[in-house]
């Protein structure tokens, strides 16, 4: 930082990024700032010595000539803000935040800028210190809307959307209490998240705040990752937050600190959100009913180390608290995309009128990256059950292999295999890319492991459900007796998303049909739906019965042309941890993922 001389005064501003801790922000470079006569002006007053570039520690100072008595610029003030498109690359500044009541009336669109002090010769003027020579800093609430932490904020641009069907993801709640009666409606919301992820490789997290993270009417965060890829899985993650209660007051920043303090990795964190930032800091700073620019700039740069750990933040903004100008502050913790009703795969935040929007938004979010995809769950059932019984199946560990092949022109990307991992949803994901159709036949075939037997729930190798509809969708078991796996086919999926459960096959597998094409002519804009293999089979003293002719139907259900992960299972299985290796005293069944032919739009 430069120092003042008899003839000149220096303005100095500190410029922050990232949070590096409850209550600190590490500096920023490459923010450019000017000095303006008047807060409304478009050009600084001097392109030299009026115009400044933060440094790696974050300052950025202007040196003002002829402040001493007598002086040109002796007694001026200044008004201090961002150049226009001066963001260093990979962020974006925010030259307007939403300022007012924390209620969302009166919503003020308050210029991010700032007046200096009355300058005189060999004084420096600094945008943290309070005082004479103090500006921006301050500590007075209320209606003072553009009290400052001193800290001049520019948000990091958001990282790319998860690619594919399926996630880790955090979700954020907001358990202000302004949240109210609406209680119930954003359970509900975030229920319906949480069903348009069953059936794809994902796994969640789950947060909240009110004037603290967690929320101090519940107990916890759960920062681990809990699969829900089976609808066990879900049914264990959302009764987590069954029981969650409204606290009071609404705090941005330690909500979306708790997710960057986190040691999980997240693709993506939903925050939904009805009010604007009311608090700050980890002793909830802030006066609890308005909402200042501290306020927000706080969550700035909470939102801004949990991108940095390559997580893109969705914001949700639901109800008459966050519409109008509080866009201006979701786009702040999120991106500059706004929701314009096209643009579902690459917004950065929504308004929404009420939960049930939201919740809609979600859905579709989720599942239009699961168009034209097929998702596989395999899952495991005890060695103690017999017959079609899939009671205690549990999400397959690592190293179950599936293979998905076509004879459909057009489909390509397929022939492919896909190996479970130790993630604890026993899936995989197939993204065959559709050319010159929109639907057709995949066959998809499991590779047995020793000493398991394929379970065949209704004598099918595979389920299959449209993730759209949540509809079952047929399949029809192929294979011969010779292949260690019994396959199925299943229609190749259109515009919509499907999840198939899948078991150990059967000691006779069924032979494999060539596929045929789709009957379903929807577009590819459609979800896809995912096959469901059938359940796990188990080691069985005595071989199993052959499996039943295989149906020559085929899933006529659409599949989208969006990634989505693999055919995915829905068993009931243990929502946390997958399932460990059979031992030689007790194999555990196994469902294997028999060759299943559907039609892809449904697989």
């Amino acid at each position: 930082m430069p120092a003042p001389t008899a003839d000149t005064s220096v303005v100095t501003v500190r410029v922050g990024g990232d949070r590096t801790g409850p209550r600190t922000a590490g500096p920023l470079a490459g923010v450019e700032l000017g000095l303006f006569a008047a807060e409304s002006d478009t050009s600084p007053v001097n392109t030299s010595w009026a115009e400044c570039l933060s440094d790696a520690a974050g300052d950025c100072s202007f040196v003002v000539p002829d402040t001493a008595a007598g002086g040109a610029n002796a007694g001026r003030t200044f008004w201090v803000k961002q150049l226009p498109g001066t963001a260093p690359a990979g962020w974006y500044a925010n030259p307007v935040l939403r300022t007012g009541p924390g209620s969302g009336s009166g919503s003020i669109a308050q210029t991010y800028a700032f007046q200096t002090p009355a300058l005189a010769a060999d004084q420096t003027y600094s945008s943290t210190e309070t005082g004479p020579n103090g500006f921006m800093l301050s500590n007075t609430y209320g209606t003072n809307y553009p009290a400052s932490g001193g800290v001049w904020q520019n948000s990091r641009a958001n990282p790319e959307p998860p690619a594919g069907c399926g996630m880790d993801a955090a979700i954020l709640l907001d358990l202000s209490a302004s949240v109210g009666s609406a209680l119930p409606q954003l359970k509900a919301a975030t229920d319906t998240l949480v069903n348009a992820l069953t059936g794809t490789p994902s796994r969640l997290a789950l947060f909240s705040f009110d004037q603290a993270s967690p929320s101090t009417s519940v107990p916890a965060n759960h920062p681990d990752l809990h699969p829900v890829s089976t609808q066990a899985g879900a049914d264990a993650f959302k009764q987590l937050y069954a029981d969650w209660t409204l606290g009071k007051g609404t705090n941005w920043d330690q909500g979306l600190w708790a997710v960057a303090e986190a040691p999980e990795h997240y693709q993506a964190v939903f925050v939904i959100t009805d009010g604007n930032p009311t608090r700050f800091a980890d002793n909830a700073q802030g006066d609890g009913s308005n909402t200042h620019f501290r306020d927000v700039e706080n969550g700035i740069f909470s939102a801004n180390a949990v991108k940095a750990e390559d997580s893109r933040v969705i914001a949700l903004g639901v109800g008459r608290g966050v519409e109008g100008l509080s866009g201006l502050n979701l786009r702040a913790i999120s991106g500059p995309t706004g929701y314009d009703g096209t643009n579902l795969t690459t917004a950065d935040y929504f308004q929404t009128t009420d939960f049930e929007a939201a919740g809609q938004q979600l859905h579709d979010f989720v599942l239009t990256r699961c168009r034209g995809s097929i998702s596989v769950v395999k899952q495991l059932v005890p060695a103690t059950t017999t017959g079609e019984d899939t009671t205690g199946a549990t999400p397959a560990g690592a190293g179950w292999t599936f293979d998905a092949t076509t004879t459909t022109s057009g489909i390509t990307g397929l022939p492919a295999s896909e190996t479970t991992t130790d993630d604890g949803t026993g899936s995989v994901a197939f993204q065959p890319t559709f050319t010159a159709t929109t639907s057709g036949q995949i066959t998809v075939q499991e590779q047995q492991h020793s000493g398991h037997q394929l379970v065949t729930p209704g004598g099918r190798n595979a389920t299959c459900t449209d993730l759209d509809t949540g509809q079952p969708v047929d399949t029809a078991n192929t294979g011969t007796p010779p292949h260690p796996a019994s396959p199925s086919t299943s229609p190749a999926p259109t515009p919509s998303a499907a999840s198939s459960t899948t078991g150990p096959p059967p000691p006779t597998p069924p032979t494999s049909p060539s596929p045929r094409a789709g009957a379903s002519t929807e577009s590819n804009t459609q979800k896809a739906a995912s096959p469901t293999a059938s359940p796990p089979t188990s080691p069985s003293p005595a071989p199993a019965p052959p499996p039943p002719p295989p149906n020559p139907g085929a899933c006529p259900a659409p599949a989208t042309r969006s990634d989505r992960p693999s055919p995915s299972t829905r068993p009931p299985a243990s929502p946390t941890g997958a399932a460990p290796s059979p031992s030689p005293s007790s194999p555990p069944s196994t469902t294997p993922a028999p060759r299943c032919a559907c039609p892809a739009p449904h697989c």
